[in-house]
C-alpha cells in the first residue's frame, strides 16, 4: 500500500512539473484563441426563441428581456413583482413584435416553478434560453431568515431552474443558460459574506455545469456566466456607492449598455463575462499570490470604501 500511495504522489509531482513546462505554450494558444474570438464574434440567430428572465421586472432584467426581444426573441417576464413584470412586458411590446407575458413567481419555490414551465410551454412555447437574473441585492444582514433568503433566492433557485427547464434544452439539442454573479465571486466584500457566498455559488455551479454539459455531448446548450460590477439599474444601490465613493475605484456601469454585452457574449458562446473585463484580469494577476497577498491587495484598493459602506449598512 505505501509503495502504490508513493507511486500515485510521484505522478503527482510528474504531472505539476509537465503543466508548468507546457503552461507558456497553454497561455500563448488561449491568448490567439480570445484574439480571434474577439476579432470574429460569431453569433447564432435566436429569431424565434423563448427566452425566460427571472427578475426582469426592472433593472439589468429589463433590460436583457428588451436586447433578447430586439434579437426576434418571444419573452417570459419572471418577477416576484407581477405590476413591475407588466410593465416590461408592455415597453417590450411597444417597441418590437414579438409575444411576451408576465408572471408572478417565487423563483425560490421549486413548485411555482415547475408549474411556470407547463404555463410558458402554453402559452409561448418550450423555453431555449433561460437567464438566471433574480436576486437579493447587496445587503448586510445577520437575521437568520433574511440570510436563509438570500441563499435561497441568489443560489438555490438557479438549481431548481436548471433542473426544469434543461431537459428540453436536451431534447430540442440546443439552448442558452446565463447566470447572472457578481465581480464579489472573484473578490469578496468583507461585511457581506452571505452575499458574495451565494455569488461564488453560483460561479461554481455554472463551472461545473459547463463541464457536465461537455462530458454529456451537449455541445449546442452554452453557459454563460456574468460578473457584474455596480450597475446604475438600482437607485438605492446607486445612492450607496456614490456615499462609498465606490465609483472612484471604478464607474458605476449603465445596465443597458451590460444588457448588450451580455447578449452579445451569450450568442458568441463565451464562457464567462465580467464588466468590467479589467476585474477579471487583476483577478488572474492576483490569484497567484498567496491567499494573504490576495486579501492585504484587495484592502489596499478599496479599504475606506468598504469601512463607509459597512458604516452606512449598519
Amino acid at each position: 500500500m505505501s509503495i502504490s500511495n508513493e507511486f500515485i504522489k510521484l505522478q503527482s509531482i510528474v504531472a505539476l512539473v509537465l503543466l508548468i513546462c507546457i503552461t507558456p505554450i497553454l497561455l500563448v494558444a488561449a491568448a490567439v484563441t480570445c484574439i480571434y474570438k474577439w476579432l470574429v464574434k460569431p453569433m447564432e440567430s435566436v429569431m424565434g426563441e423563448v427566452a425566460l428572465v427571472t427578475g426582469g421586472a426592472y433593472g439589468l432584467g429589463r433590460e436583457i428581456a428588451i436586447e433578447l426581444a430586439k434579437m426576434g426573441c418571444h419573452l417570459a417576464i419572471v418577477d416576484i413583482d407581477l405590476n413591475g413584470a407588466k410593465e416590461t412586458v408592455n415597453q417590450i411590446q411597444g417597441m418590437y413584435k414579438v409575444r411576451a407575458k408576465a408572471y408572478k413567481v417565487n423563483v425560490a419555490n421549486y413548485t411555482e416553478l415547475v408549474e411556470l414551465r407547463s404555463n410558458i410551454n402554453t402559452d409561448l412555447g418550450p423555453v431555449t434560453i433561460l437567464i438566471n437574473n433574480a436576486g437579493i441585492l447587496l445587503n448586510k444582514t445577520s437575521e437568520p431568515n433574511e440570510i436563509q433568503r438570500m441563499i435561497d433566492v441568489n443560489l438555490t433557485s438557479h438549481f431548481w431552474t436548471k433542473d426544469i427547464f434543461l431537459p428540453i434544452m436536451k431534447e430540442l439539442r440546443k439552448g442558452y443558460i446565463v447566470s447572472i454573479s457578481s465581480v464579489s465571486s472573484l473578490m469578496p466584500i468583507p461585511y457581506h459574506g452571505c452575499y458574495s457566498s451565494t455569488k461564488f455559488g453560483v460561479r461554481g455551479q455554472m463551472s461545473s455545469l459547463r463541464m457536465e454539459l461537455a462530458l454529456g455531448g451537449h455541445h449546442n446548450i452554452h453557459a454563460c456566466t456574468v460578473l457584474p460590477w455596480f450597475l446604475d439599474t438600482n437607485n438605492a444601490v446607486l445612492d450607496l456607492t456614490k456615499k462609498a465613493n465606490i465609483h472612484y475605484l471604478y464607474p458605476v456601469i449603465s445596465g443597458s449598455a451590460a444588457a448588450r454585452r451580455i447578449v452579445e457574449g451569450m450568442l458568441a458562446g463565451e464562457r464567462e463575462i465580467t464588466l468590467p473585463a479589467i476585474l477579471a484580469i487583476m483577478h488572474r494577476v492576483i490569484y497567484l499570490l498567496p491567499i494573504s497577498w490576495q486579501e492585504r491587495i484587495t484592502l489596499l484598493l478599496a479599504s475606506k470604501q468598504l469601512q463607509v459602506l459597512n458604516m452606512l449598512q449598519s
